[in-house]
């Protein structure tokens, strides 16, 4: 596990001195990034809205006990913000996103097209792998906004219909629970988990072995290794934005 994360960390050093070696794969990352957000974002605002309703009912039965409702905009949103939000689509790239690239290399891997890019006198690294990681993280950061937007709007939808509630008296308690600290929070996080998805995919897929069984093996560890490391983190950045933000709501 040491010795892997080891080799992880290796290969993210290795991602970046590519990305520096050569300014101009920035056009090709922004091409993947729009790719990576129009692949991913009819599931993100699907769930992303249905996320958000379920979550205005759950605490609008909780503040209905101490007649708090008048809050349930700005609870609802700032939990959108600072945790569901950012896991939510973290956890959706990796299971679409992550898996198919981290099969996507795999599959060149292990049919030698990696190694016939490297005879050619290019390196596969910045080719393949630099685009699609940092596709991934800005795409992360898009999908985010997007799947806010469509949680806050799925919220408001359903304390109109169902906890009889006007859309001035949810968005009222809002300004009260959310400020700029709380969205660069959100977002930072997002990037994290982001830094993650493409982290553990990429890694996985360019080093996988053993024909096809192996290019299995690698999405599966992607899916392990990535819903892993995201909980880890976002219990650590938990704690580490609190403290520097001196935020305590």
């Amino acid at each position: 596990m040491i010795a892997r994360l080891g080799q992880l960390s290796l290969f993210i050093v290795q991602i970046h001195r590519a990305l520096f070696r050569n300014l101009s794969l920035v056009k090709r990352i922004i091409t993947v990034t729009a790719d990576i957000t129009l692949q991913a974002l009819p599931t993100v605002m699907f769930s992303g809205a249905f996320v958000g309703a379920i979550l205005v009912l759950q605490f609008n039965e909780v503040l209905s006990q101490y007649d708090a409702v008048s809050f349930l905009g700005g609870l609802n949103t700032s939990a959108l913000i600072r945790e569901v939000g950012p896991l939510i689509i973290s956890f959706l790239l990796a299971g679409k996103v992550g898996a198919y690239i981290a099969a996507e290399l795999g599959t060149m891997r292990v049919t030698d097209q990696i190694d016939a890019i490297d005879c050619l006198g290019t390196d596969s690294v910045e080719y393949l792998v630099v685009p699609r990681f940092f596709g991934i993280i800005g795409a992360s950061q898009i999908l985010l906004g997007f799947g806010l937007m469509a949680g806050v709007v799925g919220s408001l939808l359903i304390a109109i219909y169902v906890c009889d509630m006007n859309a001035l008296q949810f968005a009222g308690s809002i300004p009260r629970f959310v400020s700029i600290s709380t969205l660069i929070s959100g977002f930072i996080r997002s990037a994290l988990y982001g830094f993650i998805v493409a982290s553990v995919s990429c890694f996985e897929g360019f080093f996988a072995t053993n024909g096809s069984r192996g290019v299995g093996i690698a999405v599966t560890r992607t899916a392990i290794f990535t819903n892993l490391y995201i909980v880890i983190a976002n219990a650590l950045s938990s704690q580490w934005i609190r403290l520097l933000s001196g935020d305590v709501r």
